[in-house]
């Protein structure tokens, strides 16, 4: 019975061992794991929502997005560095740190947004061959974009059709929309404007292109050509010229015009311009002395560069010479610097000489002459454009066929300038002179030079917009 009953209390003793073992258990367990968890999330301060974040092209990112939660921080404690570039598609690393702790994230920039794309109708005729850009109103994506045809091009024959156009980025993102195509047979030619009937004195020239446009109803570039064979600018009459337009769809429109030469009382008559660029100077009146004593008139080509001898501008003109522009500033970095520039500076120059004379002139002579190509340093196809824009504007230019080679120094021998001068055999020659206070020589070989063209018959006149031009091959 002693024994059952020790059995007893051990058994008591031991269950009540165990309880005490379960609790001190489960109150460590209540103890450590909260400790555990909180010591884990300490060392572990950031959660972050991807470590692979998956961006569209041209979006705005912004890395705090991804943070998900902070445990026992704050934003100040937290440093991220990315470089991403959201313009550009590829994988760029984005590093979070708090705490000590790194974080490493891949932003994978990716285009997956298709072409936005809007079409419009297109009418045309049988025989235009056409192309998908034709059809598009707006196009637009955040890469490159190109068109096309999805189903091949569009048919030839008359109707109205639905095109399916195709446009597609640089990634491979498609976007199909259809657009109306109408084709019509053309019958109607080509209207030719600008080619009226024409008068003008003989020896002068016409640029048969000038001013002439060709419109068509369904083609934007036929073709123009024209016949003017048979004009003679050197002989009085009247003459056709055949104007021929013809469209894509092979239609034909032709003009006639006539242009009429009239005799030019001073086409057979032998003249010298005599011409001084630069002026005035000291030696104007010089010249003007010589000129009045030969009974001589001539031009001069004036600048804005001696405006204290502006004066001597109304004796020019009262003795019966010309006042030609030639520059403002003379100064070619200035003056060719544009189109806007050059007319800038004429006009400058021609508001002065009007100023000082009360008379308005429109003759011109160009820096380095229409031959020029200093221009080209600062404007290719310059010349081409102003020597075309001053007549349209109702000047004239004027270049020189005779030169006296002044302009190669200052003090050249008389006998080499007067050899130079006399040296030319056209019917209306025009000979270039300087007028500067350097060309004393050329003053005095003026009087030789107008001697020697007056007894073979020239006479020494004043060039006006209606003088025979001498225009220069054109170089820039």
């Amino acid at each position: 019975m002693k024994s059952k009953r020790r059995s007893a209390r051990t058994r008591k003793k031991q269950k009540k061992s165990k309880s005490v073992r379960i609790i001190t258990v489960f109150l460590l367990m209540l103890i450590l794991i909260p400790s555990g968890i909180g010591a884990w999330f300490y060392t572990h301060p950031l959660e972050l929502k991807d470590t692979i974040i998956r961006h569209e092209l041209m979006e705005p990112f912004d890395p705090w997005d991804n943070i998900k939660k902070l445990y026992f921080s704050d934003k100040e404690s937290v440093k991220i560095n990315s470089r991403t570039d959201t313009g550009k598609i590829g994988d760029y690393p984005v590093i979070y740190a708090c705490r000590g702790r790194r974080y490493d994230v891949t932003v994978q920039v990716r285009d997956t947004t298709p072409p936005k794309l809007q079409t419009r109708p297109y009418a045309t005729d049988l025989s235009e061959e056409l192309k998908p850009e034709q059809f598009v109103e707006e196009v637009s994506d955040a890469t490159e974009v190109t068109i096309q045809f999805q189903n091949g091009a569009p048919p030839a024959e008359e109707g109205t059709f639905d095109v399916p156009i195709l446009a597609m980025d640089s990634s491979g993102n498609q976007t199909v929309k259809n657009a109306s195509l109408t084709r019509r047979k053309d019958s109607t030619p080509p209207l030719l404007r600008g080619a009226e009937d024409i008068e003008l004195l003989q020896g002068r020239t016409l640029d048969f292109e000038k001013g002439i446009t060709v419109e068509d109803d369904m083609d934007p570039a036929p073709q123009f050509s024209f016949n003017a064979d048979k004009v003679d600018f050197t002989v009085p009459g009247t003459y056709e010229i055949v104007y021929t337009a013809k469209d894509r769809s092979g239609n034909t429109g032709k003009t006639v015009r006539k242009v009429t030469v009239k005799k030019d009382k001073n086409y057979d008559r032998k003249i010298v311009y005599l011409t001084f660029d630069d002026g005035p100077s000291d030696n104007t009146e010089k010249i003007l002395d010589i000129l009045k004593q030969y009974n001589a008139k001539a031009t001069f080509f004036v600048t804005g560069n001696n405006q204290s001898k502006n004066s001597v501008l109304k004796r020019i003109y009262k003795e019966g010479s010309a006042v030609g522009l030639h520059t403002y500033t003379h100064d070619y970095a200035e003056v060719y610097a544009s189109e806007e520039a050059y007319f800038a500076d004429l006009g400058k120059i021609s508001d002065m000489v009007k100023e000082v004379t009360g008379k308005e002139s429109r003759i011109i002579r160009f820096p380095g002459g229409s031959s020029n190509t200093v221009s080209a340093r600062y404007v290719p196809g310059l010349m081409t454009i102003l020597t075309k824009k001053v007549q349209e504007k109702g000047y004239q230019y004027f270049d020189w066929n005779c030169d006296s080679t002044d302009a190669s120094g200052n003090n050249i021998p008389v006998e080499e300038l007067v050899k130079n001068a006399v040296s030319c055999n056209a019917k209306h020659i025009n000979i270039l002179m300087h007028d500067t206070d350097a060309k004393s020589t050329t003053v005095e070989a003026l009087p030789k030079i107008i001697k020697y063209y007056r007894s073979r018959g020239y006479s020494f006149e004043p060039l006006t917009v209606d003088s025979a031009p001498v225009h220069h091959s054109v170089n820039n």
